[in-house]
């Protein structure tokens, strides 16, 4: 014969002698009246809730209204285990627990030595109500005298008392399973043990009453105080309500616009308005009254009719009340004194909103009007912007340089004299600025000063003609540079110098710009954050056409 069997029959044997010795000692219970105790009467809308662990997955909790049926379900089985408690919607979880009758203390490898010793030293001053006979172990049963809402300050101390008795018993040698609590399925009364004999309840003690039960273990049974001083668990102190405050000159307008304005309709309710205002101003009770009983007259109304407004006014409620029902009450409108000249909210927004995006704009432009080679970051950086901002109104200021100077030279260039004799190669051309009108000199042609509104003449230097050249006579020779000869080019060479110039305000040339990895995942062309190139940059100059 094998170990395990020896350990078969050995935990078998001394099952017998341990039910052996709890007939002698103790009145076998029927498992009917046991659970009877337990559980309570039958509830239809908390069944009992049962485990059966050898069941296929999905159907190991079965639900049962009432314990004749659930022993019937169970009496030949070996794998039934209940939860001694009623919970919300049949489900046991902790959380839903509605009501608890009794403890279960598990008590796991009790021989019959054991036992004896046991129940020889009175459960050490813990006597349980109950002692089931689990085949290994026992099971001792406390039942309380009266049921227990299971709130959430009671669940908390009958956790803390459930956990005592186990740290109890082991003290005394006896293996208490820490790992049970509350809602904990315990074998069946009335069904098979692992050893194929029946489990089986015996009465030992009396009901316990859960305060003494807890003394005995040295928990107060109370229910916490809350900061309030008011015995309940989680009690909220009750706040007062708040209200927006009233402006102290708003009251006297108030008594004022009463007398001036209320109708026969709104006597009373104005009265009581006031009251409200008087409240929400924090005036005494007695000034409130007396300016009510005075308005009162000049209404026509009698003195206990204004008293009743001012005594049914709630304090408390006064802070909350909205100038909506105070205007229903009156029965007339209050002066409101605007700011916003007339205009109404969404307009007054929109335009505090363009004020903003104005601002904004305006010192990004005044910056680069300082720093016109700064990059976006750099901007960025100084100005304590976004830098989607700063793109944003950087390549409007840059479309408008753009514009600007794409225009300036339309303009110059179709200022250009070309007669016969102009044997000009434009080696002085220089941009003084970008942000003004740029000044185009000419060196070795008749000395004039090139605007956008037109050649101004100055002193000649040229040799064959020492004649100064009136306005008159330049205007009258300005045309536009010909396909062939010296004036063509001067066009040419002013152009260039013109496009040289251009680069030192536009260094960064998109095309050209490097993407990192990160840009090329997120797809961020570094073009969007770049400087455009110059219209002027890549354009021939055949395809400016002069003004």
């Amino acid at each position: 014969m094998g170990k395990s069997a020896q350990q078969y029959f050995s935990n078998k044997e001394d099952s017998q002698a341990k039910s052996a010795y709890l007939r002698a000692q103790y009145a076998e219970v029927k498992p009917l009246a046991f659970y009877d105790a337990v559980l309570g009467a039958a509830d239809a809308d908390f069944p009992l809730c049962v485990a059966h662990t050898e069941s296929a997955e999905g159907h190991r909790l079965a639900n049962y209204e009432n314990v004749l049926e659930m022993l019937v379900a169970s009496g030949r089985r070996s794998d039934s285990f209940v939860y001694p408690a009623k919970y919300y919607h049949a489900y046991p979880k902790q959380k839903l627990m509605h009501e608890l009758r009794c403890l279960y203390i598990d008590l796991d490898k009790v021989d019959a030595k054991s036992l004896r010793r046991l129940c020889q030293k009175g459960f050490y001053g813990q006597r349980p109500t109950y002692l089931v006979n689990s085949g290994n172990g026992v099971h001792l049963v406390y039942v309380l005298t009266q049921p227990l809402a299971a709130y959430h300050w009671a669940k908390d101390l009958l956790r803390e008392m459930h956990s005592s008795l186990l740290r109890f018993f082991r003290k005394h040698r006896f293996a208490a399973d820490l790992g049970t609590g509350l809602s904990h399925a315990y074998r069946i009364v009335g069904s098979l043990t692992k050893l194929g004999q029946t489990c089986r309840a015996y009465r030992v003690g009396k009901c316990v009453e859960v305060g003494q039960l807890a003394a005995s273990l040295g928990i107060c049974w109370q229910r916490p105080a809350s900061k309030s001083g008011k015995v309940s668990y989680n009690y909220k102190e009750k706040q007062p309500r708040k209200g927006s405050p009233a402006r102290r000159g708003f009251y006297d307008y108030l008594v004022h616009m009463i007398k001036a304005r209320t109708q026969e309709g709104h006597r009373y309710s104005s009265l009581f308005a006031l009251a409200c205002v008087g409240h929400k101003c924090h005036r005494a009770v007695e000034s409130i009254l007396a300016d009510a009983v005075r308005l009162a007259v000049k209404l026509g109304l009698p003195k206990h009719e204004a008293e009743h407004a001012v005594a049914a006014c709630n304090p408390e409620k006064a802070q909350t009340v909205r100038a909506a029902t105070l205007e229903s009450w009156l029965g007339w409108s209050f002066d409101r004194k605007t700011k916003r000249n007339g205009r109404t909210r969404a307009e007054h927004l929109a335009e505090i909103a363009e004020r903003r995006t104005a601002a904004s704009r305006r010192r990004v432009t005044d910056y680069l009007e300082r720093h016109p080679k700064a990059t976006i970051s750099e901007i960025a950086r100084t100005l304590a912007m976004g830098r989607k901002t700063v793109a944003k109104y950087f390549h409007e200021w840059l479309t408008a340089l753009r514009d600007k100077v794409v225009q300036q030279a339309k303009a110059m260039l179709g200022a250009i004299p070309t007669t016969s004799d102009c044997t000009t190669d434009c080696t002085a051309v220089s941009i003084e600025s970008v942000g003004q009108a740029p000044t185009a000199t000419i060196s070795d042609y008749p000395s004039t000063a090139i605007t956008p509104d037109g050649p101004t003449a100055m002193v000649s230097d040229h040799p064959a003609d020492s004649r100064p050249t009136t306005r008159a006579e330049l205007h009258a020779t300005v045309d536009t540079p010909s396909e062939e000869g010296p004036g063509r080019r001067a066009f040419l060479a002013y152009f260039a110098r013109m496009r040289h110039s251009l680069r030192q305000y536009l260094p960064l040339r998109a095309d050209f710009a490097p993407r990192s990895a990160q840009e090329e995942e997120k797809g961020i062309k570094k073009a969007d954050f770049r400087r455009p190139a110059s219209p002027l940059e890549n354009a021939h100059p055949c395809t400016l056409q002069p003004v």
